[in-house]
This record gives C-alpha cells, sequence and structure tokens, in this order.
C-alpha cells in the first residue's frame, strides 16, 4: 500500500450555483492525523463525502492508498472506515449484532470475525453492554457503537465527522484514546470537530477549508505558538481602539501574531498616549486552538489591501 493513504488533486463540487469546493488538493500520509478546520457550510462534510466514496465529485481525482476511487471503488473501500455524523446503529439490535453485521458486510468471518469484534468492543469500553440493545444506550454509548462498526475491518484510512458530537466525557476520552492509538498503529484519520481542544488531545496536524480550498496550517503547537501569547486589554466605554486592534465583546484583542504579551501591551499603552489611564483590565489567557483558529478565520475574513482595491473598497 502506498505511504500517502489520501490524495485528492483538483477535486471540484459545485450544489447549483453554489461552488463549495474550487480544486481541492490534499496529501494525507500513513500515521497521520489530520484536523479539517473550517466554519459551519464550508464543505467539511461536502469533502469527507467525496473522499470516501459517497459522493462523486464534479471534477478532480481520489486514490486511496494508491487506488482509485472512481474505477476501483471495491478495492478502496476495504481500506476506508468511515463514522459520519449521523448515526448509523440498527437500535433493534444488539452491540454484537450491529459489530458482528458490519463486519460481516466488509467480509470478515469466522474467527476473525469473533476476534475483531471482541476487540473493537473491548477498545470501546462497551463489553458490558455487548448484549444490550442498541436503542437501550446512553447517547455516548450509541457514539461508541458507531465508532465500533467502523473499526470492525482494520481500515488503514479512516473519516471521523464530528465522532463525539452528543457523547459524555467518558464517551469522547475513549473516543480519543482509540484514535491516537489506531494512529500509532499506523491508519490515518481525517477528523473534524467543533471541540478544539480534541485536536490538541490527539494531536494532529491541522488544515483549514475555506472559500472552497483547503490551506494547510501545520501541526496543532505550530499554530497555536505562531498566534503569540495573547492578551485581551478592556477599555472605558466610548474609548476609540487603536489601529490593529479588534472587539471580541467587551475586550479588545491584537490583531498581530507571533507577538508575545508584555510586547502588544507595551504597544498599545504607546498608541493610546494619555488615554492610557482608560485601560481598566488586562487578561492574558494564554494561547490556544481555539483563540488561534478565531484570528486564522479573521485572517481569511479580512481583504488585504489588494484585495479591497480590486474589489473597489480602498478610497
Amino acid at each position: 500500500m502506498s505511504d500517502t493513504r489520501l490524495r485528492l488533486s483538483g477535486i471540484r463540487r459545485s450544489f447549483g450555483e453554489r461552488a463549495v469546493l474550487s480544486g481541492v488538493d490534499l496529501a494525507l500520509p500513513a500515521g497521520q492525523i489530520l484536523g479539517l478546520l473550517g466554519p459551519n457550510g464550508a464543505g467539511k462534510s461536502t469533502l469527507i463525502a467525496i473522499a470516501n466514496g459517497s459522493l462523486a465529485p464534479d471534477s478532480g481525482s481520489v486514490t486511496v492508498g494508491g487506488i482509485d476511487l472512481a474505477s476501483r471503488r471495491d478495492a478502496a473501500a476495504a481500506v476506508i472506515g468511515s463514522a459520519p455524523q449521523r448515526l448509523g446503529i440498527y437500535p433493534s439490535l444488539t452491540v454484537r449484532e450491529n459489530v458482528a453485521g458490519f463486519a460481516r458486510l466488509h467480509g470478515v468471518r469466522g474467527r476473525e470475525l469473533r476476534a475483531r469484534c471482541a476487540e473493537v468492543i473491548e477498545g470501546l469500553g462497551l463489553t458490558k453492554s455487548t448484549g444490550i440493545r442498541a436503542d437501550q444506550l446512553s447517547g455516548g454509548q450509541q457514539r461508541r457503537l458507531h465508532l465500533a462498526m467502523a473499526l470492525t475491518h482494520s481500515p488503514r484510512l479512516l473519516f471521523l465527522d464530528e465522532p463525539t458530537v452528543g457523547a459524555d466525557v467518558e464517551s469522547r476520552q475513549q473516543i480519543l484514546d482509540l484514535v491516537r492509538r489506531i494512529a500509532d498503529d499506523g491508519a490515518s484519520v481525517l477528523y473534524t470537530t467543533h471541540y478544539l481542544t480534541e485536536l490538541e488531545q490527539l494531536p494532529s496536524r491541522l488544515t483549514l477549508l475555506h472559500d472552497g480550498v483547503l490551506r494547510d496550517l501545520g501541526d496543532v503547537s505550530e499554530v497555536v505558538r505562531s498566534q503569540g501569547d495573547g492578551v485581551r486589554v478592556r477599555l472605558q466605554p466610548n474609548t476609540q481602539p487603536p489601529a490593529g486592534w479588534v472587539r471580541e465583546g467587551d475586550w479588545l484583542v491584537s490583531g498581530s501574531t507571533g507577538t508575545s504579551a508584555g510586547e502588544l501591551l507595551a504597544e498599545l499603552i504607546a498608541r493610546l498616549g494619555v488615554s492610557a489611564s482608560a485601560i481598566i483590565d488586562v487578561r492574558f489567557p494564554g494561547p490556544t486552538l481555539e483563540s488561534a483558529y478565531v484570528r486564522l478565520l479573521h485572517e481569511q475574513e479580512t481583504p488585504t489591501l489588494d484585495d479591497a482595491e480590486v474589489h473597489g473598497v480602498a478610497a
């Protein structure tokens, strides 16, 4: 199998007049967890559906472990595991019946079937619930069962779209622990979530889908570190913030990145001059992936000077 588990080349997809993906390129190597970021409606679920073969692109190609998905879908499917947002469990079947049934769909039989079912059920903390009907499980247990079914055939490429939605704290931790073990074993994972702390815990490499194009961001630690230490300042009402600072609720946040908190605060005081007495509170929250992500989106949505001139915005 190729060391590149997933390769997308020039993927385009539109719905009516709306272009969702506009030439997406991606290479996901073996053993990597890739966090796919983007605001709601950016097309993350569409991208995953195309990558796992459940939706055809308008143009472009998808290869899975060197296998062309369009011409050899059955061969590629044997490599892929997918756990979409919507639960795919059968409520009237037990935990084991759900897992075993899905394993058989992927050709797992005999001793391998029994061993694999026991392994994924135990790995997701469902051993005591093996004989319980799925509709009698808690929401977190159902989410874990949903993932267990996707793992029955030992996929080497796993798509997880909001895998912890509705999961309790224990279930979320068990899912994250299993994802780390899967990646350590050499499988590749494409992971989407709105709980950004999960991507810090895994840890993962990050990519941002915005305006139909993917932007590689680097490792989580690199992304957080690039945003600097962070400082939040509150001013007296009606005090005009200096250029380069933006409002987030009652607080001002610097638009600068990669600068220490002390340097940012000193710069703000110098810019305010005699108005520096209007500062009534200062906090140093420290950089997080969430704060970095908010800034990245702000950068994407704020036009550069050239963009503004092109669109007639500049004076």
